[in-house]
């Protein structure tokens, strides 16, 4: 892509000439947005909302149907999941400050069939800060949290096909968390942990924060089974998210994408490179290669003054196709063609205007309906709705 932006109609909005906006409404900061057929699950980034459920059959006019709000001071549930039709999951984690234990972490079970009234099925407590990221589907959920004896997030896979009562199958760390088992605690200490696993097949990609990306064999679930840590720090500066195993062959190879998230605060990193994207030859999973680390530079946004979060954050989490849908915070939605996978190429972008009272776009998540539309959180504020015809 040219790095000349073609500014929209919308004062503050930029976008390739192949996406179209529909939509925009003013919500609060959102961490997660989980689409199923005409409804969109959005977990908030601060509270007091939990999470909300929005009708989206008509794209320029979504409409929020509910809206759970937190009771536990403290707490954001900023990231949701949707399984068995009408079964959402949300986690539960601290996020400020609190008087006293923290008693809230964990993640919650809703019957969500009336959109505008979701009931509590139940409320699985894990441990001290609680539930991150997670992936799960109609069997099992793959849960991000810390746990007793453990330093940092660890995974802790559920058995959820009876919502009311989830049951414990298995747990994976890396070498240095366990300490109640006497493991020597990693020099990294919490920043050595889980952010999420995603599930391909008999496998786990798992992003592990300031230690790098692991694949984890779950071919037998009740003993997960490390095959590879590939740490990227250093030089890496920011900490890893998310690794996306690509469900076909490029190229002949098998691909997995990582990012990095850039941090709030850079501190004396500011300057230089960016949270980037990469991409990994995942063909032998005991031994990932590094093909290609890929930067968005600064010019391709308007919104790259000092101290803006610019770099990159997360995927949509499922791939049809070459094409990988990617945000970064003040350079908004990028879509990338990895059909070379150690040549990606941007063949398109949206970037949103800020959020009410916010200098710079902070684009944190996005998801694509049955009809190709996307739709895209802002962590402070904002919601968009856009459409690729590339």
């Amino acid at each position: 892509m040219s790095e000349t932006l073609n500014q929209a109609a919308t004062p503050g909005v930029y976008h390739s000439p192949n996406v179209r906006h529909f939509s925009r409404m003013d919500l609060g900061g959102a961490g997660q947005v989980t689409i199923k057929g005409n409804h969109a699950y959005l977990g908030y980034m601060y509270g007091p909302e939990g999470t909300s459920i929005l009708d989206i059959s008509d794209p320029r006019k979504p409409k929020v149907l509910s809206t759970l709000t937190l009771t536990a001071p403290g707490s954001h549930s900023h990231k949701v999941r949707v399984v068995q039709d009408d079964i959402m999951i949300v986690n539960s984690e601290l996020r400020g400050p609190v008087s006293g234990p923290y008693e809230d972490g964990g993640f919650r079970i809703y019957d969500v069939k009336d959109k505008t009234n979701p009931k509590l099925i139940h409320f699985e407590k894990t441990y001290g800060k609680g539930v991150h990221r997670f992936d799960c589907d109609d069997t099992y959920a793959y849960i991000s949290t810390e746990m007793e004896g453990f330093v940092g997030n660890i995974l802790v896979i559920y058995d959820i096909r009876n919502p009311a009562k989830p049951v414990e199958v298995s747990r994976w760390w890396m070498p240095g968390q366990n300490v109640a088992a006497g493991e020597t605690p990693n020099p990294k200490k919490a920043q050595h942990r889980l952010h999420h696993a995603l599930r391909a097949g008999d496998k786990m990609y798992a992003g592990c924060w300031m230690s790098g990306f692991a694949i984890v064999d779950i071919s037998d679930i009740r003993h997960p089974k490390t095959l590879c840590l590939y740490d990227v720090h250093p030089p890496a500066l920011e900490p890893s998210h998310t690794l996306l195993k690509v469900p076909f062959p490029v190229k002949g190879r098998e691909i997995a994408l990582g990012t990095d998230e850039e941090r709030t605060n850079r501190g004396g990193d500011e300057g230089k490179p960016h949270a980037p994207l990469y991409v990994f030859d995942v063909t032998d999973p005991t031994a990932m290669k590094l093909l290609k680390e890929y930067h968005v530079p600064e010019s391709a946004s308007p919104y790259n003054a000092k101290g803006m979060r610019f770099g990159a954050h997360q995927f949509r989490e499922e791939m049809t196709d070459t094409r990988t849908f990617v945000t970064w915070f003040a350079a908004g939605l990028r879509i990338l063609d990895i059909a070379d996978p150690a040549n990606p190429q941007e063949v398109g972008y949206f970037i949103p205007e800020p959020g009410r009272g916010q200098k710079a776009p902070q684009t944190n998540d996005v998801e694509m309906d049955g009809r190709g539309l996307l739709f895209i959180t802002d962590k402070a504020r904002g919601f968009d709705v856009i459409e690729f015809d590339g």
